[in-house]
């Protein structure tokens, strides 16, 4: 009996693959965004550790198999060509891009737009066309602005200050840049942290074009500064921004960014023949995981000749190009740059015949690079990504005729296994909206049992004037005291964190979008030690966020309950500004979705 139920679940799986593979040539609307979203980071994960061929051939897959819109899957496409310094890739994503752009779904979504924009920015800044990054960054600035993402918005204003200095307006693009870091300045949070470091590694490219070599150092520094306090404090960063990374993700990022920050204080002093100060930070840099790589080995190397270490510099440079020639490209911008380097490396040992080679050399790439691009190179990339959509296209026919012989094969057994099919999932359906019914009362009968305990244990709003005691005297109140820090300081972290915990409920302090540590010690007039104790002592929390958290959720589960809120509407009444992760979050807690919560309290009433 159990052989039959086994092969009996083979054969439903075996069709019910054949059926999404087959049938499914649109998108399936049920996908949740969320979904979608993790797609995507599959996608360009695998972009960036593993290759970008095998990225395309998953994105192409997901297109022919119907998981996902078209327009998603070609902005996938883009941006996995979007993160190659080729030419060629960054051309075909700019041409994705621009007939994206003009698709009615990135009119009426705004997200998708945003995504739209800041791959064409990217695409056109790696493709050092400034006036299209300009262009691009101007629309992206504006759409930001009208959903209310300053900070994104602030980003984008960096982006244009580069690239006015590129144009020749080195003071507008510095001061546009100097005026995002002063504005992202003072604020704990991560999203203002990130977009302050990609403000520093810009001002920094900037200078560095302008040979302002001796205002690199402290911009540098306020990086390091930055990166200190970051990974000191890395809970009161958090703040649930989608560019976030994740706790295990956190170290790589201090680190890369640290590695960033000691390479530009080698470069710089370095060209300022204050070599000590170079060898420094040379040795701070040479110790970090991205110094090891082969990006590390080649963007240190100018550092490594100036210091006369040419060995190295010589060691790195035959690496990439070895890379190059591997990839079967040797004429590029990259290879440009190896020569450049080697010529200067050349008349700096008095190699003089061979720096005249070299730089003979490099004029002639450089040369033929121009070539290149005047040649109208756009149309011609353009015409091949048009023939590696033909190619998609006779491909897809293929599979499908491949399928359609699939689909006669099983038709059979799809008809007798239907009926078993149809109850099993009725079945299970039901056992589903049991057990939502089942958790939706036990939720709701605990945050009663809450409520009513609360309601029975002494109001600590009032604390005694019995001082003596060592332990103070809560009292039975609904007034909020004024007695000061003198009277609180009496109890112990326990009676403390009660006080807290009454306060913050009671006067829904919790639904302040603001509400943080500061504003705890400024209401209660209470010092940061005494805060920290209250929850590391006097409480089951592990953090302030956690506490937070904890009562958005409880609060949002009675006005799911007790309104007819939107979701979206209670997610920000709540204080959450991200609809995944308030879903995540309350699942999480209460092993239930919010719209499944709300459905099993409605079919019970």
């Amino acid at each position: 009996m159990r052989a039959i139920k086994y092969i009996s679940g083979i054969l439903v799986a075996l069709a019910m693959m054949t059926v999404v593979s087959c049938k499914r040539s649109a998108w399936d609307p049920s996908m949740k965004q969320n979904e979608i979203i993790a797609l995507y980071q599959q996608v360009l994960t695998m972009a960036n550790v593993e290759s970008p061929e095998r990225a395309l051939l998953m994105a192409d897959s997901l297109r022919q198999a119907g998981a996902v819109p078209d327009y998603h899957t070609d902005l996938m496409r883009a941006k996995i060509y979007a993160q190659s310094p080729d030419y060629l890739w960054l051309d075909s994503a700019i041409i994705i891009g621009e007939r994206l752009i003009t698709l009615d779904v990135a009119k009426t979504d705004l997200g998708y737009r945003q995504d739209i924009l800041e791959m064409l920015v990217n695409a056109s800044r790696l493709h050092n066309d400034n006036d299209q990054t300009i262009h691009w960054s101007t629309m992206l600035l504006d759409l930001v602005r009208q959903q209310g993402l300053e900070t994104e918005a602030l980003r984008t204003e960096a982006e244009i200050g580069t690239a006015l200095s590129q144009i020749g307006k080195a003071d507008d693009g510095l001061a546009k840049i100097d005026s995002v870091i002063h504005q992202l300045s003072g604020h704990r949070k991560w999203a203002e942290m990130d977009a302050s470091i990609i403000a520093l590694k810009r001002k920094v490219n900037v200078l560095d074009s302008e040979r302002r070599y001796s205002d690199i150092p402290p911009v540098a520094q306020a990086m390091l500064d930055l990166l200190a306090d970051y990974e000191q404090h890395p809970d009161e960063f958090h703040d649930d921004s989608y560019r976030e990374v994740t706790e295990e993700q956190r170290p790589g990022y201090i680190g890369f960014y640290r590695a960033k920050a000691y390479l530009y204080m080698a470069y710089a002093h370095a060209s300022l023949n204050e070599k000590e100060k170079a060898r420094h930070y040379l040795a701070l840099y040479e110790q970090t995981d991205f110094a090891k790589t082969l990006n590390g080995r080649e963007e240190i190397a100018p550092t490594w000749r100036m210091l006369g270490q040419y060995g190295k510099m010589e060691a790195a440079h035959a690496d990439v190009e070895a890379s190059l020639r591997q990839q079967g490209d040797t004429v590029n911008a990259q290879m440009a740059t190896i020569i450049h380097e080697r010529a200067r490396a050349a008349k700096a040992q008095g190699h003089y015949a061979e720096s005249v080679r070299l730089y003979e050399q490099y004029e002639a790439l450089s040369e033929t690079l121009s070539d290149r691009l005047l040649r109208g190179k756009a149309h011609l990339y353009a015409a091949r990504f048009h023939a590696q959509e033909q190619q998609q296209e006779i491909d897809s026919q293929r599979a499908y005729k491949r399928y359609a012989v699939m689909i006669a094969s099983f038709i059979g057994l799809l008809a007798m296994l239907g009926l078993f099919f149809a109850w099993y999932a009725v079945r299970q359906w039901h056992k589903t909206q049991l057990k939502n019914r089942v958790l939706a009362r036990q939720i709701k009968e605990a945050i009663l049992y809450k409520e009513k305990y609360e309601s029975l244990t002494p109001d600590p709003s009032i604390i005694s004037e019995d001082t003596n005691s060592s332990q103070a005297i809560l009292s039975l109140s609904g007034q909020n005291p004024q007695a000061g820090s003198g009277s609180l300081d009496s109890l112990s972290p326990e009676e403390l964190f009660r006080y807290i915990e009454h306060e913050v409920i009671h006067r829904l302090l919790f639904l302040n979008p603001s509400f943080d540590r500061q504003m705890i010690m400024d209401e209660f007039h209470l010092s940061k030690e005494s805060v920290g104790a209250a929850f590391a002592q006097g409480s089951k929390y592990k953090s302030l966020p956690q506490f937070v958290t904890d009562l958005r959720l409880e609060y949002a589960s009675k006005l799911l309950v007790t309104t007819d809120l939107s979701i979206s509407d209670i997610m920000a009444k709540v204080g959450f500004s991200n609809a995944s992760v308030f879903s995540r979050y309350f699942s999480r807690k209460y092993q239930i979705s919010p719209t499944q919560y709300r459905r099993a309290n409605s079919e019970q009433q």
